[in-house]
């Protein structure tokens, strides 16, 4: 207990489990650095993907920290993670990999993924009801999630200034704004006012 002194309590997993454990994490600490010791941004993004699925939370922090240095190489590897649902988790993460790794020159990509995004909310947006921050699509996709994503996308087109992106950004700020579901001022409205600084950037580009 912190603070507090140290008190021995039951631990529930056998020694040999623990020991397992132990192993798999020493193990999955070597891979990692021969992983970043490549020199091919593609093939180093291969070695790391594996990673960003683990279980072991540092490892896949690590994993999409160094995919992001591993150069305009591992962009294709990491929007294909992008486009596999089985890393919708990672997604937020995944795209500031995106962008450290491709810079401006992901823009187009970037904002392909806004659109979507913004087609999305076009039709669950008039749906929901106040305080959605709590409330699952009936598809599963925590709603959550899907909002986390779209605000990434928006600070990611910060880092590109992609100037055609302003039209979606304005799309999203608008319709943001129409429905007080969305523009919740509990905190939800921080993505309109994200896309008012994303589109008073891009303006004067």
């Amino acid at each position: 207990m912190n603070p507090g002194p140290s008190v021995f309590f039951e631990f529930h997993e056998s020694e040999q489990k623990v020991r397992d454990r132990v192993t798999e994490i020493d193990e999955a600490q070597k891979e990692l650095t021969v992983s970043v010791a490549e020199s091919d941004g593609a093939v180093r993004a291969e070695r790391l993907k594996q990673y960003v699925h683990s279980d072991i939370f540092p490892a896949r922090l690590f994993a999409l920290e160094e995919l992001g240095k591993s150069g305009p190489e591992a962009v294709p590897t990491i929007i294909a993670m992008l486009d596999d649902p089985s890393f919708d988790a990672e997604a937020d993460g995944l795209i500031k990999a995106l962008v450290k790794a491709g810079g401006e020159t992901v823009g187009e990509e970037v904002t392909g993924r806004l659109r979507r995004e913004l087609a999305f909310w076009k039709t669950a947006g008039p749906n929901l009801t106040p305080g959605l921050w709590n409330q699952d699509l009936n598809s599963g996709t925590p709603l959550r999630g899907r909002y986390s994503q779209t605000y990434e996308l928006i600070l990611a087109l910060e880092s590109t200034h992609y100037s055609p992106a302003r039209k979606t950004a304005i799309e999203l700020r608008d319709l943001w704004r129409s429905l007080p579901q969305l523009n919740d001022s509990s905190g939800l409205n921080q993505m309109a006012e994200e896309c008012d600084k994303l589109i008073s950037q891009l303006g004067s580009k």
